[in-house]
């Protein structure tokens, strides 16, 4: 079992109500494939600069990430600073944000890494995601397919966008997103609008207000996990859909709805913690016991207590 994860690797600078961070590991890739790590073998795909660190490389080969796939270019990381509104941890101004190497990334999969039984694509360009599509499907042609966007493409590539939707089998979208793309402001009906495309899940994410997943046969709401250490948001989506795949793969991709359930309240835990620290600190030192603590605290917060035991999740997290 494994998932293979297409998307950024980056540097970022961030400054909160906490304080400032400068040049943490970053990245959409980096995030998602530390809260997958949690559960299964994943092998995230990207570029990174001449200015990357040897221990971040060794940070990821510790945390059991293949980096077969992440290549090295002429250049610098992709980086990106932003500040965090002091009075509305969800507000933000981005400073500045510095393609270099990744503005001409082409993702070149090897052959280990097409074969995933999962490909995840990140918030990239909608053209590279259907050029890994199609070079995942030709090998693997039953691999399960998650994607994410971002309003830049909802504005300038919807048609490419919509046509990668409509090969994937879930979608995790933010509630702006979700509206933008459908245009339709009740998050119900942009939901449903979203399953018109095809897509056989859709996950609306609400940031600390939790998510909604629709499919044909249900619609389901997953309430956040309120934490009163908020240091750094950056990146708690990209560990929510880690830790939602991961799971997913760990337990044999059946993506009935129980299974989708208990995925979501473990990406809505990962994300619970990744929000605790700046950058990737909190997800390097989660342990099993971290997350089997908070999942159990969680499901009593939701009165679901009953739904999946704690004993239960980890009789299938052995399997």
């Amino acid at each position: 079992m494994s998932i293979t994860v297409v998307g950024s690797v980056a540097y970022d600078t961030v400054t909160t109500s906490y304080g400032k961070s400068i040049r943490q590991l970053g990245g959409s890739a980096i995030y998602f494939s530390l809260a997958s790590s949690k559960f299964t073998n994943v092998y995230p795909v990207g570029v990174y600069g001449d200015d990357f660190e040897n221990s971040d490389i060794k940070l990821l080969i510790d945390n059991s990430i293949n980096i077969s796939n992440l290549k090295q270019e002429k250049g610098k990381t992709f980086f990106w600073e932003g500040i965090y509104d002091n009075t509305d941890i969800n507000s933000r101004e981005t400073i500045a944000t510095e393609l270099n190497v990744f503005e001409k990334f082409e993702p070149e999969l090897d052959d280990d890494a097409k074969k995933s039984d999962i490909i995840f694509l990140a918030n990239i360009h909608p053209q590279l995601q259907l050029d890994v599509l199609n070079q995942c499907k030709n090998l693997n042609p039953d691999s399960f397919v998650g994607l994410d966007t971002m309003d830049l493409w909802i504005n300038n590539s919807v048609e490419l966008l919509n046509k990668v939707i409509s090969r994937s089998n879930v979608i995790l979208i933010d509630q702006y997103e979700a509206s933008a793309l459908v245009g339709d402001n009740n998050l119900k009906n942009a939901g449903l609008k979203i399953l018109e495309s095809g897509v056989e899940f859709v996950v609306i994410k609400k940031g600390e207000h939790g998510a909604l997943i629709f499919n044909k046969d249900y619609e389901m709401s997953i309430p956040g996990y309120l934490t009163n250490h908020v240091k750094d948001p950056t990146g708690a989506g990209d560990s929510f859909a880690g830790a939602f795949f991961g799971y997913l793969d760990k337990i044999g991709n059946e993506y009935n709805l129980d299974n989708i359930f208990t995925a979501s309240v473990l990406a809505t835990v990962l994300a619970s913690y990744t929000v605790e620290g700046f950058g990737i600190e909190t997800l390097l030192n989660l342990s099993m016991d971290n997350i089997y603590e908070r999942y159990e605290k969680y499901l009593k917060l939701i009165g679901q207590s009953s739904y999946m035991s704690l004993d239960n999740l980890k009789n299938k997290l052995d399997i």
